[in-house]
């Protein structure tokens, strides 16, 4: 065979599919295809114009973890979007799906893999949809304490640029754009890239800064102005997704306190659509955008994703952990699912299988992401913390703050720092635990965080009062009295009422 390999193709509507290298060919056009949906094609192409049921088809494709049947609808609808064809793949209610058209399966010869000199189209296609995943990774924040309390790197200046990122709302009709508001946001989070003067706001963060200001998720465009005093943000990104299947339209605000840009965005795909409006963003604020794809997170990903930080938002843990862990089988090299899983089993309390996935998490960053391993580290931190191991869970602090030393995101040594002021302040080691929440307190001094900032001032309240420097202790409680009722911050009321003069 001069070299070459035998193998076998399928012929099906002009597409050739190719088993050995999970890819789909029409002309010169070739499309990578993910694991568990390429299998998902091929048990429908062995089969067809066959009504396969549901159950069967979802013990088979994913015996290897637990889903729900929303995971094969969107597998079925992915498939449909790749051939371009809705009918291709015949649904039968109450029953399963069926291959619609007619199959031919061809013995080809194939080549053997290139050289790594000369990399093949399949395999350059694997590593860009690896590096875009691994390029929108956020730091996701886990923070203990009875006030979520966002860190932000230190800035070159006195006071960072903060960009706020709100919902998207989705006036798309029927059920297929549940994922926009909290899927679409996510990927723009992701892909606006933090750095010294500029810092982006987890969406997390969006959540908590939402819930203080009382700002609902189907909030109105006249509520947003109250979040800059909030937040300390100086930018706050609002969106709209309209118009129909392959022509959808992004409208856009991006508010400063002085001044509001509108925008309108047209493409045939909502992913897109978020890339370019990153684009404009970063063009305003100067920041870069992620190295991803313009594709970077598909449809799929989005909807998993969005459901499974509204479910871990509301505290649905249970639900939360199938999601995560059902996107995490699906793409492997995805550090941002892993992390929100690692949270979520550490909400559960199931820390050591937190620390398992965590082992695991470090190993792939090692190869793909190490930027990632610091916050991996701190994750361990709050871990083992929670078990009652403070001492590893301070060694692991340390790991984690050398490791992010050299960042331009200090997001996660500012974490660090309160997580250790936390550990040392229920030792009784209130020298450090002093030193721990001051180090806090000039973080959110830089982007303004009104939040925060109250945070630290009560926390260094009890901490001075503690060492019977009640002068000093007086100053903090009157600082965090003075942001909370000029904020309205009602929800940190009753922290600072528990405070005893």
């Amino acid at each position: 065979m001069g070299g070459k390999i035998l193998s076998f193709i399928y012929l099906s509507q002009g597409f050739e599919i190719y088993p050995h290298r999970q890819a789909i060919e029409q002309g010169n056009n070739t499309i990578q295809v993910r694991p568990k949906t390429f299998a998902l094609l091929l048990l429908l192409l062995e089969n067809p114009r066959e009504v396969l049921n549901k159950r069967y088809l979802i013990e088979t494709i994913w015996d290897d973890v637990t889903v729900d049947e929303q995971v094969l609808v969107q597998s079925i609808r992915e498939l449909r979007k790749l051939f371009g064809n809705a009918e291709i793949i015949q649904t039968y209610p109450r029953k399963g799906y069926a291959w619609a058209a007619d199959v031919e399966k061809q013995i080809a010869c194939i080549k053997p893999a290139l050289t790594e000199t000369e990399p093949s189209p399949a395999k350059q296609s694997r590593w860009r949809k690896t590096s875009a995943v691994a390029a929108i990774i956020a730091v996701l924040i886990l923070v203990a304490g009875t006030v979520f309390h966002a860190i932000y790197p230190r800035s070159s200046s006195p006071h960072a640029e903060v960009v706020l990122v709100l919902p998207v709302k989705n006036q798309m009709p029927g059920n297929d754009h549940n994922w926009v508001p909290l899927g679409a946001m996510d990927q723009l989070i992701h892909l606006l890239v933090s750095d010294k003067s500029v810092q982006v706001m987890s969406s997390e963060y969006v959540f908590q800064i939402m819930r203080f200001a009382k700002l609902p998720r189907d909030y109105e465009s006249e509520q947003v102005a109250k979040l800059f005093d909030v937040s300390g943000a100086t930018l706050i990104v609002e969106s709209q997704l309209t118009g129909a299947i392959e022509s959808y339209r992004l409208d856009y605000k991006l508010r400063s306190r002085s001044d509001v840009k509108r925008g309108v965005i047209f493409d045939k795909d909502p992913s897109q659509a978020i890339y370019q409006l990153g684009q404009v963003i970063v063009s305003q604020t100067g920041q870069k955008l992620s190295n991803a794809d313009n594709n970077a997170q598909a449809t799929f990903s989005n909807e998993l994703m969005a459901r499974g930080v509204e479910r871990l938002d509301k505290k649905e843990f249970d639900a939360a952990l199938s999601l995560f862990t059902s996107l995490k089988q699906l793409e492997p090299n995805n550090m941002f699912a892993r992390e929100h899983l690692i949270k979520t089993l550490v909400s559960m309390k199931n820390f050591d299988l937190a620390k398992e996935e965590i082992a695991a998490a470090i190993e792939l960053a090692k190869i793909d992401n190490p930027q990632a391993i610091a916050k991996l580290y701190f994750f361990l931190a709050i871990a083992q913390e929670r078990q009652g191991e403070t001492d590893n869970a301070l060694a692991s602090l340390n790991e984690a703050g050398q490791l992010a030393s050299t960042s331009n995101e200090i997001l996660i040594q500012s974490a660090i720092a309160g997580t250790r002021a936390r550990i040392y302040q229920e030792r009784g080691e209130l020298t450090l635990a002093q030193a721990g929440f001051e180090q806090a307190l000039k973080f959110d001094t830089a982007i303004r965080c009104s939040i925060g900032l109250s945070y630290d001032h009560i926390s260094l309240t009890n901490v001075l009062l503690k060492q019977g420097k009640r002068e000093q202790a007086l100053g903090h409680y009157n600082e965090a009295k003075r942001l909370i009722e000029d904020h309205q911050l009602a929800d940190m009321r009753p922290d600072l009422d528990a405070i005893k003069l």
